[in-house]
């Protein structure tokens, strides 16, 4: 008997999601900022299931336990992998483990992946609900769909609400991203379970501060308002370089220094003397011997999208 012809199913499409910074000094959980780095999901028909991934151009082999996208596929897709006839190429600018919301990434590019080939229209919050049972930091997730600076708030039955706040076009973002992995997780098991009264008042008047300094575009002691006591301190000791860069007296005081996520990335946001910062930064990173890379980044406003890849 002759075997069933193949016929293309579908038109070939592509997914892209921001990256983001989270947290952003004492916004812990909660604040998140989608930025010009980008998780580019490309899906094409095909006789049989055929998967890639690289980030910045170079292939990416993860386990497959560790491959966050093919598990939330193969669960949202209810259709056995053995009768998948697409092909999946991932382009990944955003780095694993570096703080920059690879995860998030994943999780709302095969989410929306599996909504397309069901023919299914996803609304933004019930995406982001189901989307936390992967990822359940929602400030990295909100970011990436929505796009912009975003800060979340999860109630105590866990529903999740967001906003969309402005972030200054006067100010530009540097992004060091070194060559160095860490795990959110191992993050987390260095924050203490109990904190002093007087860390957390600082934080919230840091907090508070800070969102109002980017509303009304005066930076006056944006430095000040980013010296995180919740997580900051914590993690930087899993980062040679972290303290020199979160105490030096080179930074303006209308600039800021804070680490990505759960590092080891840092992002910093100024107006002028980027020369200067860029100086700074070589300097601290040469005596610490480790490979980084600096990258200017812009806010990405539109979040995750869609795109045809055919006429």
């Amino acid at each position: 008997m002759a075997s069933k012809k193949w016929e293309k199913a579908f038109k070939s499409f592509q997914i892209l999601v921001p990256g983001s910074i989270s947290n952003l000094g004492c916004g812990f959980d909660t604040l998140g900022l989608a930025v010009s780095l980008y998780f580019k999901t490309s899906v094409h028909s095909c006789p049989a299931f055929h998967f890639e991934m690289k980030c910045n151009g170079k292939p990416l082999d993860l386990p497959e336990e560790e491959n966050l996208f093919l598990k939330v596929l193969r669960s949202c897709y209810p259709v056995s992998p053995d009768d998948w006839h697409f092909h999946i190429s991932i382009e990944t600018e955003v780095p694993p483990k570096r703080g920059l919301g690879s995860s998030a990434c994943a999780v709302v590019s095969a989410m929306m992946t599996a909504a397309k080939l069901q023919n299914l229209r996803m609304e933004s919050g019930q995406l982001l609900h189901t989307s936390l049972q992967w990822e359940p930091h929602p400030d990295n997730l909100c970011a990436s769909l929505v796009g912009g600076f975003t800060v979340a708030m999860q109630d105590n039955s866990g529903a999740l609400f967001y906003r969309k706040l402005l972030f200054p076009r006067s100010l530009k973002i540097l992004l060091l991203i070194p060559e160095w992995q860490i795990s959110t997780a191992e993050a987390r098991r260095l924050l203490p379970e109990l904190y002093p009264q007087e860390a957390v008042v600082g934080n919230l008047q840091r907090l508070a501060y800070f969102i109002a300094a980017l509303q009304d575009g005066n930076f006056r002691g944006l430095r000040e308002s980013v010296r995180d006591q919740i997580h900051q301190p914590y993690r930087a000791a899993l980062m040679p370089f972290a303290r020199d860069l979160l105490n030096s007296e080179y930074f303006s005081s209308e600039s800021a220094v804070m680490i990505s996520g759960s590092g080891p990335c840092f992002a910093m946001f100024y107006r002028v003397y980027e020369k200067k910062i860029r100086s700074v930064i070589q300097e601290i990173m040469s005596v610490h011997k480790i490979p980084y890379e600096l990258r200017n980044v812009v806010v990405d406003e539109e979040g995750t999208r869609i795109e045809s890849l055919e006429d």
